[in-house]
Order: C-alpha cells, then structure tokens, then sequence
C-alpha cells in the first residue's frame, strides 16, 4: 500500500469524523441545552465556545478540502495508470466524477454553514440567528457526504477487499494460465505416452514357460534292476529288450 495515500485517507476520515461529531453533539445535546439557560448565559456560554471551536472548524476544512482532493486525483490518476484493469471508461460508467462534484458541492455549503454557527461577522449573522434549523441543514447535509462517500468508495474497491474490475481480470488472467497449463499437460501426455509404448512397455515374452519333463527313475531291489520306460514307446524296442533277458534265463 502507498504511505502518502494511507495517510491521506488517514487524515481525511478523522477529519471528518471531528467536524460531523461536533455538528452532531451541538445539535442534539448543546443547543438544546443553552436555550433552557436563558438569552445571556446563552450567549456567555456560545462566546467562549467560539475561541475554542473556531481553530478546530478551519482547521478540519481545510485538511478535509487538501485530502479530498489529493485523494481524488491519485484515484483518476490509478485509474488511468490501469485501464487494462479498470477499463477506459470506468469513471464514466460508474458517474464517480458526478458523485465527487455533488460531494464537493454539499461539502463547501457545509463549511460555510459551519463557519457561520460559530463566526461573529455581520455577513453570517441570519445562519445564527436561526441556529437550530441551520444546525440541523449542516447535520443532515454532513450524513449525506458520508453516505456518498461510502458509495464511491465501494464503487472502487467491491463488496469485499478486491475491486471488481480488478477480480474479474484476475479471474480472466488464472482461466488463462489454467488453459495454458491444459494445454502443456495434454502435450506431455501424448508425448510421455508414445514413449512409453516404445520404451516402456516390457517386450512380449518369445517363449512360453513349459512345465519340466518327467524324469525316469531307477530302482533296484534283491539285485536285480528295474527300469521305467515311457509305456508310450513302440512295441519293437520293448521285445528288443526282453530278448536278452529271455535268453540269459534260458542259458541258466
């Protein structure tokens, strides 16, 4: 945040706040009050009310005039420096010019009003003459620059803590980034994915596995030997090998 812009929202709200709470309580508490005492103590009570108010009065309007002012031209001033964001008629659509004259407007009838409640020149002396109404037309006009203010305020920073032009480039900015990204992903994808059909899928087996042959086994038993034969031999091989068992037997 920019310091000189803080502290000229700083000033210009306490500024306002002093000027509208003193309107306010010399309304509804003082006023009231100093025509129950009588014309004279009235009168001593509202002189020495003046010596000490006058230096608050001028000074608040002239730190509320400074700081408005400032403030309304480093908004034209944002704006401008940003119309990709805010847009190039953003102070025409929202009528913030309109508002800042009509607030300018009720604002210098106010101070004049309010220098003349607690004034001495002959020039003013009808506003004190008719005190408590012009009171209340400085009070009543003091509420409405406040609520004008908070309008245009709101017009430029939203509902929340972002300013709608500025949510919604945000908003248009990460949609972009978002596609973008998409996009790269689905590149990655398609290329990770020919890869791995060339490099990464495992090579088909050439052979299958094939359960172990069976062996023959050899067993002797009283000396005399046995062989297992495959009993899916020709019958030749097997006469030919009895024959000389049969003939051994018969030399015997």
């Amino acid at each position: 945040m920019d310091p000189v812009a803080l502290l000229l929202r700083w000033a210009h709200v306490l500024a306002a706040i002093t000027a509208l709470g003193g309107l306010l309580f010399a309304r509804v508490a003082l006023l009231p009050t100093l025509e129950e005492l009588g014309e004279e103590t009235s009168d001593r009570i509202h002189g020495g009310i003046r010596r000490r108010w006058l230096p608050w009065v001028i000074g608040g309007i002239t730190l509320l005039l400074a700081s408005g002012l400032a403030n309304y031209i480093l908004m034209i001033r944002r704006v401008k420096a940003a119309p990709e964001i805010w847009g190039p008629d953003w102070m025409q659509q929202t009528g913030y010019h309109a508002l800042f004259g009509a607030k300018f407007a009720m604002a210098m009838v106010v101070f004049y009003l309010a220098s003349g409640l607690v004034g001495r020149g002959a020039s003013t002396q009808w506003i004190r003459n008719s005190r408590r109404q012009w009171l209340t037309v400085t009070v009543a006009l003091g509420v409405g620059i406040v609520l004008i203010s908070g309008w245009m305020r709101q017009l430029h920073t939203g509902a929340n803590d972002m300013p709608d032009p500025v949510r919604e480039y945000a908003k248009t900015y990460m949609q972009g980034i978002e596609d973008v990204n998409d996009a790269r992903g689905v590149g990655f994808e398609e290329e990770g994915g020919r890869s791995g059909d060339q490099a990464g899928r495992p090579a088909a087996s050439s052979t299958r596995d094939t359960p172990p042959p069976e062996k023959t086994s050899l067993e002797a038993t009283d000396g005399q030997e046995t062989e297992e034969t495959d009993g899916g031999a020709p019958a030749e091989d097997r006469e030919a090998a009895a024959a000389p068992r049969g003939g051994e037997e018969a030399a015997r």
